[in-house]
């Protein structure tokens, strides 16, 4: 007994100090990862006449100004900038949420010539870079007399590769009874769409929704 007691204390206390070393480690890299953000923060607020080896301490070593701050927002117009991020992020998303929702829908369930084909030609746009479309994207823009318009910027990304993959493995895998239930009811295919798939669909339409804001709002930034 006294010495299964005696081995017991050590395990004991390494279970109470695993949480604390690993707590330990994570408040440590933290600390590392907030380095370069405070950094920033304290750059910002130097003179812009200030130079020399000083700017690579992190410790103000001046009288910390906000000028620099009122010079940016005063060098362009910011607001405008947001807004026109807001309405092409939010209506490029609009788009792509019915264009990939009747697509994802035609390849999962609808029985037609070259699908497969047609499907594996799709994706090929996962493959391409986008700044190879630059030039064509231009040029259509331009041509259909949308050039320098928001319309312009917006209409290259209405259809999307990665969303029509995910809603058409996200349809395929609902099952096709719930399908033939509403369509003996005498649903439409659109009131098929929408009331059977788009609800049972919605964590993808939700992950699909942040990947598209994320990724236009930073080309558009």
């Amino acid at each position: 007994m006294f010495l299964s007691r005696r081995n017991t204390v050590p395990l004991a206390m390494r279970r109470e100090l695993a949480p604390r070393i690993g707590q330990a480690l994570v408040r440590a890299a933290a600390l590392v990862w907030l380095v370069p953000i405070l950094w920033m923060l304290v750059a910002s607020m130097r003179p812009q006449s200030f130079g020399g080896p000083g700017m690579a301490s992190l410790i103000p070593d001046v009288a910390p100004t906000l000028q620099n701050f009122v010079d940016a927002w005063e060098a362009a117009d910011f607001p405008r900038y947001y807004l026109n991020t807001v309405i092409i992020v939010a209506g490029i998303l609009a788009v792509q949420l019915i264009t990939i929702t009747l697509a994802g829908f035609a390849f999962a369930r609808l029985a037609f010539p070259g699908k497969q084909v047609l499907f594996y030609l799709f994706l090929l746009q996962l493959m391409l870079v986008p700044v190879v479309l630059i030039v064509p994207n231009l040029t259509m823009a331009a041509r259909i007399g949308l050039y320098d318009t928001l319309a312009g910027v917006m209409a290259p990304y209405f259809a999307s590769a990665f969303g029509t993959f995910l809603m058409r493995q996200t349809f395929a895998a609902i099952p096709r009874e719930l399908e033939d239930a509403a369509l003996v009811d005498g649903a439409n295919v659109l009131q098929r769409i929408r009331h059977v798939y788009i609800p049972l669909a919605l964590p993808a339409f939700l992950a699909f929704a942040i990947v598209s804001v994320t990724a236009h709002w930073n080309k558009k930034m």
